[in-house]
């Protein structure tokens, strides 16, 4: 008979370790909370059969692990599309992708321009990220860059995205934004940035549907509320039909929907993973230590454009939001009913913006859309959404590799793989490809 593995998600992760544990002769059942495949790059029809992810998603032309997966389940589907960034600050948009627009960026004096291009380019070229793991990101730009630099740029972009503990992101996590995620010298001139037609959501159907094929089960709207040692193995007790429409964490089992099986895979956060399981304290600890922040994500559907470009950074302490993003200043706008703007947040997930429905969201956000572009009208909106997802992003510290957790557990046969174990690359789908084929090849060694 063959192993029986239960994998703990159907987002990116989960979906290819499934494949590739198929692929080499286990039994597979996927286990999902929501009722649909994909996990944070999931979507929702905005008009029929037109898919648009609750979170904004694009890939890096050095994405290489996601690309290939589409060249393989779905050619000729991947498309290539210029982009265009900006930052608003002092009451205006700056570009801000070219070398010439960081040496016309005004609210820096010529002097601090140059020099911040320089330091730019010597990130850029290091290769010792292990070194730059023990150096605080802020600490490092502040002697190299400036304190006008870091108050002007960095300061804002770094609170924003990781509030109180923005003074000890390490520098490995900001080498990495530049380096791993776009490739050196992309900087240089105006860059690409790929988008499959049909939404990121198709890649993961095109993944499930290979999976099936496979013999593997995926069920769906079943959130997993404990793993607990059954016999040789596991099970995997579950919640009632519906429970996706609460906080994670807050369901409780219901008699006759468990699953069983020989081998585990947790792809959830660790704060869920720390509650699933009963751990040693030690191991337990490790799993809590880790903090999140949360996406709180206000998707406006729109009459015209509002930006005039696809990525706008906001480094104006008086904006309550980070950035924006206007899709259809990147994929052509007629495949939609409208013009799409996701104005993007992370918080606390205890913060009280995450308690904010979308109408809330959206005044809280009125004023400052009006600021930012002054013909921007209320009227314009013509329908709007509010996403929150409270693991978006870990939080990286100051020498965070030896946070690192591995795929094995005390526990064994239980494994683990998130988006913790990216580190020094950031989250997204293209990693996520990656880690869900390494972590199947560490369970094909352990019980192949």
């Amino acid at each position: 008979m063959p192993r029986r593995v239960a994998i703990v998600g159907a987002g990116v992760t989960g979906l290819v370790a499934g494949r590739e544990l198929a692929r080499r002769g286990f039994a597979v059942t996927l286990v999902e909370r929501w009722p649909d495949v994909a996990g944070q790059a999931s979507a929702f029809e905005v008009a029929p059969d037109v898919w648009l992810e609750r979170y904004y998603h694009h890939l890096f032309p050095s994405d290489r692990e996601m690309i290939e997966l589409h060249e393989e389940l779905l050619p000729g589907e991947l498309e290539w599309y210029p982009s265009s960034v900006g930052i608003f600050t002092r009451g205006r948009v700056y570009p801000f992708v070219t070398p010439k627009d960081l040496l016309t960026y005004a609210p820096l004096p010529l002097a601090d321009r140059v020099r911040l291009g320089f330091v730019v380019l010597r990130l850029v070229g290091r290769t010792d990220w292990e070194r730059m793991d023990d150096i605080g990101a802020l600490e490092w730009l502040r002697r190299t860059c400036g304190e006008r630099a870091v108050r002007s740029v960095w300061l804002p972009l770094m609170l924003g995205k990781f509030g109180d503990d923005a003074e000890l992101i390490p520098l490995a996590w900001l080498w990495s934004k530049f380096v791993l995620r776009r490739g050196k010298g992309a900087s240089a001139g105006r860059e690409r940035l790929g988008y499959p037609r049909g939404s990121f959501r198709a890649i993961c159907v095109a993944l499930a549907q290979d999976l099936r094929k496979r013999g593997a089960v995926i069920e769906l709207d079943r959130e997993v509320v404990a793993v607990r040692p059954e016999g040789d193995g596991f099970a995997l007790q579950c919640a009632a039909p519906g429970a996706y429409r609460r906080p994670i964490g807050n369901a409780t089992m219901e008699s006759g929907r468990d699953l069983r099986a020989d081998i585990v895979l947790l792809t959830t956060p660790t704060t869920a993973t720390a509650a699933l399981c009963e751990w040693p304290a030690e191991y337990r600890a490790r799993l809590e230590a880790w903090t999140y922040r949360a996406a709180v994500v206000l998707l406006l559907e729109m009459r015209r454009a509002y930006l005039d470009v696809y990525w706008m950074n906001v480094a104006d302490m008086d904006v309550p939001f980070l950035g924006m993003v206007e899709h259809t200043n990147l994929v052509p706008a007629d495949r939609y009913p409208g013009r799409y703007l996701y104005v993007s947040n992370y918080v606390a997930p205890d913060d009280p913006l995450t308690r904010l429905g979308p109408d809330a969201l959206l005044q809280h956000y009125l004023a400052a859309l009006k600021l930012m572009n002054p013909s921007f009208r209320p009227e314009d909106v013509l329908r709007y959404w509010a996403f929150r997802e409270d693991a978006a992003q870990p939080v990286p510290r100051v020498g965070n590799r030896r946070r690192l957790l591995p795929f094995d557990t005390p526990r064994n046969g239980i494994f683990v793989a998130n988006t913790t174990q990216i580190y020094p690359e950031d989250r997204g789908t293209n990693y996520s490809v990656r880690l869900g084929r390494d972590v199947a090849k560490v369970i094909s060694e352990r019980h192949g």
